[in-house]
């Protein structure tokens, strides 16, 4: 999920989020969900043919998933709410996975590439999508699960060092 490297450097150093809609939601697919599917597809009966579409289970706010990382390492996050322009600044600061999608994430720059203008960002409520369960026959994990499998890595450790599995800054 892109939101480690997205937000886990600014959770890391300041426990603050900084984002232009606060409001905007989606299906939050868990790493492991995928993983399971590819198994499933590449291993078992009846995968033959078929191509998954996989989502999470709820639709949750940026600001939702903000609050369940925070409860999975016990520790507040505040979520900032900023413009735009603000937002890419901190993002191309940041480096790595931030930087290279900033205009893309952040409406500067639409699916084609091509220049946009990020003031005509809009809160989207998207309809429900296809998760694991339509391959697996299970529920998909939810986001605060995956908050809970990644919290080592949007913790500091004492030593100043991220934890075991984030990619360093």
């Amino acid at each position: 999920m892109n939101k480690l490297w997205l937000w886990g450097p600014s959770i890391r150093r300041r426990r603050t989020v900084r984002d232009p809609l606060p409001e905007e939601a989606w299906y939050p697919v868990h790493e492991r969900d995928i993983a399971d599917v590819a198994v499933a597809a590449l291993t078992g009966d009846g995968h033959a043919g078929r191509a998954y579409t996989l989502n999470g289970p709820d639709l949750v706010s940026r600001r939702e998933q903000v609050a369940a990382i925070a409860e999975a390492i016990g520790e507040p996050v505040r979520f900032e709410v900023v413009d735009a322009h603000t937002a890419r600044k901190d993002y191309l600061t940041q480096g790595g996975f931030a930087a290279g999608n900033a205009d893309f994430l952040l409406g500067f720059e639409d699916y084609s590439g091509g220049e946009s203008d990020p003031g005509d960002l809009e809160v989207l409520q998207p309809e429900a999508v296809p998760t694991s369960m339509d391959a697996l026959g299970r529920p998909a994990r939810t986001f605060r699960q995956w908050a809970r499998d990644h919290a080592a890595d949007f913790r500091q450790s004492p030593h100043g060092r991220t934890g075991s599995r984030a990619r360093p800054d």
